[in-house]
C-alpha cells in the first residue's frame, strides 16, 4: 500500500525545446514570454486563472543568459499574480523536481491550496545590450558560466571535465565491474541512443525530432550501426562518444500543485505526489567505483521510504541523463533494474514505449534537449501525459500507475519524486 499523497498536480505546460535565434515557435521569445506560454498551458490543462493560485515559485539556473534576477518580481503581473507570495529558487538541473517536494509540503501545510511551479532557461544566447536583441553563445562561454555552479576554489579541478567526468569515467567503470568488452559496451550505448531518439522522435516538443535511422538514411550509410561508428560520431571522451551526450536548450516547463482533497476540483485525473526526497553534496560524488552514486541512493531511499514503495513497484522512469550513461547506472540504483542487468535490458531495447520497462520517453537531454533548471518540469510534464494516457504516438502501452523522476543538479544536488496515477 503507497503512502498518502503530499499533493497533487492538475495541470502542466511545456513549450518547445530549441533556440530562441533559430526555432519558429521560439524565435524571438523572451524569458518572460516562455515562461508565460508553460505557464498558461499549466493553467489552461487545471482550468485555472491566477486569481485560483496561491503561490508561486520560478526556477532557473543561469542568470547570465536570461539577464533576469528576482524572477518571481519580474513575472508577477505577467502571470496574474501580483501581489501573492513568489519566489526564486535554483537547485541548477534538478530545479523544477526540487520544486515538486516545495510544492507539496506548502499545499500539505495548509499554507497555500494551490502553487504554480515554472522554470525557463535560455542556453542559446545572450542580450546584447538591447535585452531583445541577442547575440550566440559558444560552447565555451557557456560552459565558463555554468561552472560557476561547482566548487572551483578547493573540490573541482579542471584536469577533467563534464564529458570524461560524467561520460567516460563512468562508462569504464560499467564496464570494468560487469565485465563488458568495450566494443560491446559501445553497442550497448549505440542501443541507449537509439532508444533516446525513437522517442524524441515522436515528441512535437523535443528539440531532436529525426530518429537514428533517418539520419542514418540521409547521410547514406549502409546501417544506422555504421552510422554510429563513423566520423559523423565521434569519441568525446572515450569511450563515450558525441551523440551521448546532451543537448543544451532553450524552453520553459510548469506544472500546479494543489490539495489533494481538491484536485478533482481541476483535474478528471489528477496525478498524486507520494514521495521525494533532495541529496546535496560536494565533488567528488562517489568513491573508487565511479558507479558508486552515493548521492543517489539516498535520494531514491528516502522517497520510496516516504512514498511507500521500491523499485520493483515503478511502472515508468525518468532518469537524467546529460550523459546518457547514466541511464544505465540509475536505472540500477533505483531497482528499476537488478544490479548488472541494465545493459541487457537495453541491448534488447526493453526501454522503448512500446515494451515492458519503459524509461525517458520524452527524448531526454539529447532528444528533448536540456535547457537546466526547465528540463525537469518537461519530465515531469512527460509523466503526467504518460499516466493520463495523452502522450500520442509514444503513449506507453501499459498502465503506468507509479513512476519515479530523478533529476541531478550540477555541482551535485538529486532530487527524486515519486507519482502515483488516482
Amino acid at each position: 500500500m503507497t503512502a498518502k499523497p503530499k499533493g497533487s498536480i492538475v495541470g502542466v505546460g511545456c513549450t518547445k525545446f530549441g533556440s530562441v535565434l533559430k526555432t519558429p515557435e521560439l524565435k524571438g521569445k523572451t524569458f518572460h514570454e516562455l515562461i508565460a506560454e508553460a505557464a498558461f498551458e499549466a493553467m489552461d490543462d487545471a482550468g485555472m486563472t491566477g486569481k485560483d493560485i496561491d503561490a508561486f515559485y520560478i526556477g532557473s539556473m543561469l542568470s547570465h543568459s536570461s539577464h533576469v534576477y528576482s524572477h518571481h518580481t519580474q513575472l508577477a503581473d505577467w502571470l496574474g499574480l501580483n501581489l501573492k507570495p513568489g519566489l526564486h529558487f535554483a537547485t541548477a538541473c534538478s530545479t523544477l523536481n526540487t520544486g515538486l517536494g516545495l510544492a507539496a509540503m506548502a499545499v500539505s501545510s495548509g499554507k497555500f491550496d494551490t502553487v504554480l511551479v515554472a522554470g525557463a532557461e535560455i542556453l542559446s544566447s545572450y542580450p546584447n545590450d538591447n535585452p531583445v536583441e541577442r547575440k550566440a553563445i559558444g560552447p565555451q562561454q557557456l560552459w565558463y558560466w555554468t561552472d560557476f555552479g561547482v566548487d572551483q576554489i578547493y573540490a573541482y579541478h579542471h584536469c577533467y571535465d563534464i564529458a570524461t567526468a560524467y561520460g567516460a569515467i563512468p562508462t569504464l567503470g560499467y564496464a570494468r565491474k560487469n565485465n563488458i568488452p568495450l566494443d560491446e559496451m559501445d553497442r550497448v550505448m549505440y542501443h541507449v541512443h537509439k532508444a533516446v531518439r525513437k522517442h524524441s522522435s515522436l515528441n512535437p516538443k523535443a528539440f531532436v525530432t529525426e530518429s537514428l535511422e533517418k539520419s542514418s538514411k540521409r547521410k547514406r550509410f549502409r546501417t544506422t550501426y555504421d552510422y554510429w561508428k563513423s566520423r559523423n560520431n565521434p569519441f568525446f571522451a572515450y569511450p563515450t562518444r558525441l551523440l551521448s551526450a546532451l543537448n543544451t536548450a532553450d524552453g520553459a516547463s510548469a506544472y500546479i500543485v494543489t490539495r489533494p482533497d481538491k484536485a478533482r476540483k481541476f483535474s478528471d485525473q489528477p496525478i498524486d505526489i507520494i514521495g521525494f526526497h533532495w541529496s546535496a553534496s560536494n565533488y567528488p560524488w562517489h568513491d573508487k567505483d565511479p558507479t558508486n552514486w552515493f548521492i543517489d541512493k539516498v535520494a531514491f531511499k528516502n522517497a520510496y521510504r516516504m512514498a511507500k514503495v521500491s523499485g520493483k513497484n515503478l511502472d515508468y522512469l525518468s532518469v537524467h541523463d546529460c550523459m546518457q550513461i547514466y541511464q544505465l547506472i540509475l536505472s540500477e540504483i533505483a531497482g528499476y533494474f537488478k544490479k548488472g542487468e541494465a545493459w541487457k535490458a537495453f541491448l534488447e531495447d526493453r526501454t522503448l514505449y512500446n515494451h515492458d520497462k519503459p524509461m525517458n520517453t520524452s527524448g531526454g537531454r539529447h532528444g528533448k534537449g536540456h535547457a537546466f533548471a526547465a528540463s525537469p518540469g518537461a519530465e515531469t510534464y512527460e509523466i503526467v501525459k504518460q499516466m493520463r494516457g495523452e502522450a500520442g504516438r509514444r503513449q506507453v502501452k501499459k498502465e503506468i500507475k507509479v513512476a519515479a523522476q530523478h533529476n541531478h543538479g550540477y555541482g551535485m544536488q538529486t532530487a527524486v519524486t515519486v507519482f502515483k496515477k488516482r
